[in-house]
C-alpha cells in the first residue's frame, strides 16, 4: 500500500480513514453473527416442537434485508471493485463477492416469505423451513469469514491512500436501525433481546 499523503499528518489521516472503514465492517459482522445465533436458537426451538417466536424471526430477517443488504454490502462492493481495479488477480482469490451479496439478499427474501407464511399458519414442511433458515445462517457466516480472511487483508495490502480518501467520501455514515444510536421502534424488542444476550 502506498502512502503518498502530505507528510505525517497525511499518513495519520489515511490510517484513521482505513481504520474507521474496516472497523465498521467488522462491527457489522459481529452484530450480524449475534443475530444469526439468535435465529439459530429460534430454529432449534422450532425443531424441538417448542413455540418459536416468529415475530422475532421477522424482525431479524427485516433487519438483514435492510441494513446489510442496502448499506453494509454496497460499502463492501465499493471496496471490492476498487481492489479489482488495483489488483485484478484478487478476483481469483476472493471470487464474485458482489454476486454473493445478491444471492444472500435473495436467500433472505425467501426466508422472509417463509416466516410470513408460517406465522400466518400456512402449511409448510417443518424440515424445509428449518433447512432454509440454516442455509441462510451458514451461507452468511461462511461469506463473512471469507471476507475477513481474504478481502480485508487484501484491501490493506493493495489499496492506495487516495483510494481510501475517495471511498470514505462514498461510505457515508448511516444509522444502523438495530445497533445504532437511534433504534427504530420496529426493532425494539429484538434490540432488547440481543443486548440482553450480551450482558
Amino acid at each position: 500500500m502506498g502512502f503518498a499523503g502530505d507528510g505525517r499528518g497525511g499518513l495519520q489521516a489515511v490510517v484513521a480513514t482505513m481504520t474507521r472503514i474496516l472497523d465498521q465492517l467488522q462491527i457489522d459482522h459481529r452484530n450480524m453473527r449475534q443475530l444469526l445465533w439468535t435465529l439459530e436458537e429460534q430454529i432449534d426451538a422450532y425443531r424441538a416442537g417448542a413455540a418459536a417466536d416468529f415475530d422475532l424471526m421477522r424482525q431479524i430477517v427485516d433487519y438483514l434485508l435492510h441494513y446489510p443488504t442496502l448499506i453494509h454490502h454496497p460499502r463492501e462492493d465499493l471496496l471490492f471493485r476498487r481492489l479489482l481495479a488495483r489488483r485484478p488477480a484478487a478476483g481469483a482469490v476472493i471470487g464474485d463477492l458482489v454476486g454473493e451479496h445478491v444471492r444472500l439478499a435473495q436467500l433472505a427474501q425467501r426466508f422472509a416469505a417463509a416466516v410470513h407464511n408460517v406465522a400466518a399458519d400456512a402449511e409448510l414442511p417443518r424440515a424445509w423451513f428449518e433447512a432454509l433458515a440454516r442455509d441462510l445462517v451458514t451461507t452468511t457466516e461462511r461469506h463473512m469469514a471469507a471476507e475477513e480472511k481474504e478481502l480485508f487483508p487484501m484491501l490493506l495490502a493493495w489499496l492506495e491512500d487516495g483510494d481510501w480518501g475517495e471511498l470514505d467520501a462514498h461510505v457515508t455514515a448511516k444509522n444502523d436501525p438495530l445497533f445504532g444510536s437511534s433504534i427504530e421502534n420496529h426493532f425494539l424488542s429484538l434490540h432488547q433481546r440481543v443486548v440482553g444476550a450480551r450482558l
